[in-house]
């Protein structure tokens, strides 16, 4: 029996969010570069997206005010299977029990390097978790997620995405 308002499942695209300002808008859909990522962040140098468009508004405000500019966010319409041919690490609790993913975070924010992977050099390809709020307290903003792409052939998914499924969401 279908759930009510739950549409049946069909692979659909996920819908992936970055919040900006209005001055980088075009530079972003024309192509992502990683060289302008910053370091220090909460999984490493790369692009941060969300699924949840209320936060990637929330974040182009943040943006906004420290820029002086206009917020703005691009909406990215991606295949499943084109995300699942990357190198992912997924993080699911946050728990203060959630040690991998607080020792990633800690990792992250204070080497600035890449992911430091056992076996081979490099970051993963994408990163998806929850949102650390203060993370030295080990907390988290309350239903948030955030996946970032971190190598060239991460960002490559959403560069060759057709105009149709990249755009800026009004």
């Amino acid at each position: 029996m279908p759930l009510a308002g739950v549409p049946p499942w069909t692979d659909q695209n996920i819908l992936l969010y970055h919040g900006t300002v209005d001055l980088w808008v075009a530079d972003i859909l024309n192509a992502i570069d990683l060289g302008r990522s910053q370091p220090y962040t909460d999984f490493g140098r790369g692009f941060y997206t969300t699924t949840k468009l209320d936060q990637a508004r929330s974040w182009a405000r943040v943006v906004a005010r420290i820029w002086g500019r206009a917020p703005a966010v691009i909406q990215f319409s991606v295949e499943r299977n084109a995300i699942a041919q990357l190198e992912c690490m997924f993080f699911i609790r946050s728990s203060t029990a959630a040690i991998d993913f607080w020792s990633f975070v800690q990792y992250c924010k204070t080497i600035g390097g890449d992911h430091n992977r056992l076996y081979q050099a490099g970051y993963y390809d994408i990163v998806a978790g929850p949102v650390p709020g203060n993370w030295k307290d080990q907390t988290v903003i309350p239903d948030s997620d955030q996946i970032s792409f971190h190598t060239n052939l991460a960002v490559s998914v959403l560069d060759q995405l057709p105009v149709n499924r990249k755009r800026q969401v009004p």
